[in-house]
């Protein structure tokens, strides 16, 4: 399941969802039957009386190079980066050390259908949520928006949703923007432009739901782009992704949202969705993207967390202190950067996104993120895929456990004479009224007549 799925209805599972979202169903599977047709294939891959595995091939671009891994929903998963992405020479750069890195690990995390049809690949993804998705202004920013997609990636996009999908033209996608301008503030509409059709992975896609004017306190409008990962690679991909997601921020004035690499999926390939959870457990800097539309109900007063750039807009960025604290104390990481928008910043970490992997730390930069904005976390995760069987993709657990994925471990207390290993306010047991703020580096003072080893600084945090 992607992000303009086939019609369907939504079973009792989200029932309370239904009433506010009844259009979020042109995007669903009739999800009773998948989940049945999800557990059968599952005992077919996963409890296959024969033994038999998957063999990961390349397809017929690709290097020949394979491996065998795990089987799973009769797919075959790649081993190295594709051919005709180029792998930059070493420069010495963090951004070609990162870009490299994504080139040799994109892969692994590319998996294509026995017949050889792709079925999930690695992209860069561009989710943001939004008020006043019925206002006439905002219409036309969409509308503009859309314009300024389609006039880019023209040659690569074929396919159009508005009511229904049809092959993408130029009269008719001249027509559907001035139905969008028109449309009645009561107006639910779903559209996006596609470079495939729902049973094929689209690596180039622009995709909007609005809310109506009678939902609007009780919902988000959500915009989502996705771009193969490969673009940052081509010239001046990383500046032009950049102008990007400050462009769609600033047009839709998005409360907040994300971007940076996630699992790509044909709209109506639900039953890869367990690839999309393996993937996750094993490569950490993956953004789980699913159904961004349906999460927005529960992302109205908190943001989902950190990517290679996060959005904030104002009213979050007033929560955390405003922008001139949340730079400051972001002062002795240049990796971090931060970009104003119309009604917010962007927090970049890193030059490059990056995947992270088995046996590897997290990126440490998105760790420096999500300390920073873990106070207007989500806290009520659910379920990221609360239609599949648990033992297939995320549950309630496994959804909190990714949430907190960058989340470190307590601080132990720091002695006197040693250190300061974490910005952010200390206090210690000696004596009363000490707290105080630390820079990274600074040696922990002692007081007069306590011994060093008795005077111990325990962490309070960034505020």
């Amino acid at each position: 399941m992607s992000d303009y799925c086939s019609v369907g209805k939504l079973p009792s599972l989200f029932a309370s969802w239904k009433n506010r979202r009844e259009e979020s169903c042109m995007f669903l599977p009739n999800l009773a039957p998948m989940c049945h047709e999800i557990n059968e294939k599952s005992a077919d891959v996963h409890q296959d009386g024969n033994g038999r595995g998957c063999r990961a091939t390349r397809r017929a671009q690709q290097v020949t190079e394979t491996r065998k891994t795990a089987s799973g929903n009769g797919a075959t998963r790649s081993t190295k980066g594709l051919k005709g992405v180029p792998i930059m020479p070493d420069s010495g750069s963090d951004a070609v050390r990162f870009l490299n890195s994504i080139g040799q690990q994109s892969g692994p995390v590319s998996v294509d259908s026995l017949s050889g049809t792709p079925v999930i690949r690695l992209g860069l993804i561009t989710t943001l949520y939004f008020r006043n998705g019925h206002s006439p202004e905002v219409k036309r920013r969409i509308e503009g928006c859309f314009a300024r997609f389609y006039e880019t990636f023209r040659p690569k996009l074929k396919w159009q949703l508005f009511k229904r999908m049809r092959r993408l033209t130029s009269t008719a996608f001249s027509a559907t923007c001035r139905q969008v301008v028109d449309s009645s503030p009561d107006e639910q509409f779903i559209w996006s432009l596609a470079s495939a059709t729902q049973a094929e992975v689209a690596m180039y896609s622009l995709f909007v739901m609005n809310t109506p004017q009678s939902q609007a306190e009780n919902d988000r409008s959500c915009l989502k782009m996705v771009l193969p990962w490969s673009y940052l690679n081509e010239p001046d991909g990383l500046k032009n992704y950049e102008t990007w997601i400050r462009y769609l921020s600033s047009e839709v004035q998005a409360e907040h949202g994300y971007g940076g690499l996630a699992c790509v999926l044909p709209c109506d390939g639900h039953q890869y969705l367990s690839w999309e959870y393996r993937l996750a457990q094993e490569y950490i800097g993956l953004m789980v993207d699913p159904g961004p539309h349906i999460e927005s109900l529960r992302l109205l007063d908190r943001i989902k967390g950190v990517s290679w750039y996060t959005v904030l807009g104002d009213s979050f960025v007033k929560q955390l202190g405003g922008s001139d604290r949340l730079r400051g104390q972001m002062s002795a990481h240049s990796d971090i950067v931060f970009h104003s928008y119309r009604s917010g910043l962007l927090i970049r970490a890193g030059v490059a996104p990056e995947l992270g992997g088995s046996g590897l730390p997290p990126p440490q930069s998105y760790v420096t993120v999500n300390r920073l904005i873990k106070p207007i976390r989500l806290q009520d995760t659910g379920n990221l895929h609360p239609y599949l069987a648990p033992a297939l993709g995320f549950t309630e657990e496994t959804t909190a456990q990714w949430y907190a994925r960058f989340d470190e471990k307590p601080l132990p207390p720091v002695d006197a004479g040693q250190a300061c290993p974490r910005s952010g306010y200390w206090f210690s047991s000696a004596r009363f009224g000490s707290r105080r703020h630390f820079d990274e580096g600074e040696i922990m003072p002692a007081f007069a007549h306590v011994k060093n080893k008795k005077t111990q600084w325990f962490w309070a945090g960034l505020s």
